[in-house]
């Protein structure tokens, strides 16, 4: 049962304000409860146990089959095991393209609900073409910008967690990571974090809250604080752009250009320069800065404004 909303009540501005919401194509909020709370946080928890029964099944699988694939498919799904128990254990190939069908089954199982909350507390708003531009340039920019970022203050060589996530990341062929996790986790997270949990929260409360407690799921989601200061910076960012179009093919886009951006860069990255990288580092700044001021706060400086309306 839904809960009793705020156009309910009899202040006469919460009714003006609500019915203001229904003529956007928004609907009004209504009263947080524990209830409501939980049923946002049973969604979480199915998506990540879904990921993990069917990657379980599916590493089992493999591991009971494997070895006995003709060549070329064990090199590449298989490599010997360090442990005396076992003769051989997945390899980085197979753990991404496990990690990849559970994404997609997990996202399968809760788009229907991440597209019917999209539908609802997201309503599509005209935007034109130059704000999806600005917003993939952005994207390349900003990624960049926090990737050096994170590796010039050495926090990485601090982080544990980091460096077995990464060395998991890396572990497989270019090609795989490059699809799996450029396309395929872009969607799967992007229906969980943005479709359902964001517009689920904006359901109960302000635009802000909403996003903020979305990303700090996100962020922790991830598992460890270097990827979780990256995922909470790069979530606002997805939240403004997909609240000024009302698209959920927004924050797809800019994450799948953000995964791809990151991906590519670590294998460039120790080939470059250090002058180069400090020439990178500060142009992705400023181009970043420069694309954020005019996607969200042109109308605001009067130079801009006017040379957008000429």
């Amino acid at each position: 049962m839904m809960q009793e909303t705020r156009s309910g009540l009899t202040n006469t501005g919460k009714q003006d304000s609500a019915a203001q919401s229904v003529q956007a194509g928004q609907l009004p909020m209504e009263q947080p409860t524990a209830k409501a709370m939980w049923r946002l946080l049973l969604f979480f928890i199915f998506y990540m146990i879904f990921r993990l029964l069917v990657e379980t099944a599916i590493s089992v699988g493999f591991l009971a089959f494997g070895p006995g694939m003709p060549e070329p498919f064990r090199s590449f799904f298989m490599m010997p095991s360090d442990s005396p128990e076992m003769e051989m254990m997945l390899s980085g190939n197979s753990q991404v393209l496990v990690s990849a069908v559970g994404f997609i089954v997990a996202g399968l199982m809760i788009r229907a609900k991440a597209f019917e909350y999209d539908g609802k507390y997201s309503p599509k708003k005209e935007t034109g073409k130059q704000f999806y531009i600005l917003a993939a340039i952005a994207s390349v920019s900003i990624a960049i910008f926090m990737n050096i970022l994170i590796v010039k203050s050495g926090i990485i060589a601090i982080s544990d967690e980091y460096a077995e996530v990464a060395e998991n990341q890396y572990a497989c062929s270019f090609i795989v990571g490059f699809i799996v996790y450029g396309f395929i986790s872009p969607i799967s997270e992007e229906l969980m974090f943005r479709g359902i949990l964001y517009n689920g929260f904006k359901r109960y409360f302000k635009m802000t809250a909403a996003l903020l407690m979305s990303a700090a799921f996100f962020s922790i989601y991830h598992g460890n604080g270097i990827q979780g200061m990256y995922s909470f910076v790069v979530s606002v960012f997805i939240i403004y752009s997909y609240e000024h179009t009302g698209n959920f093919l927004m924050p797809v886009m800019i994450h799948m250009i953000c995964n791809l951006t990151a991906y590519v860069m670590t294998y460039e990255y120790e080939l470059m320069s250090e002058k180069t990288i400090l020439a990178i580092f500060a142009a992705s700044f400023v181009v970043s800065a420069a694309c954020i001021v005019l996607m969200f706060f042109r109308d605001k400086i009067p130079v801009l404004k006017k040379a957008a309306d000429e």
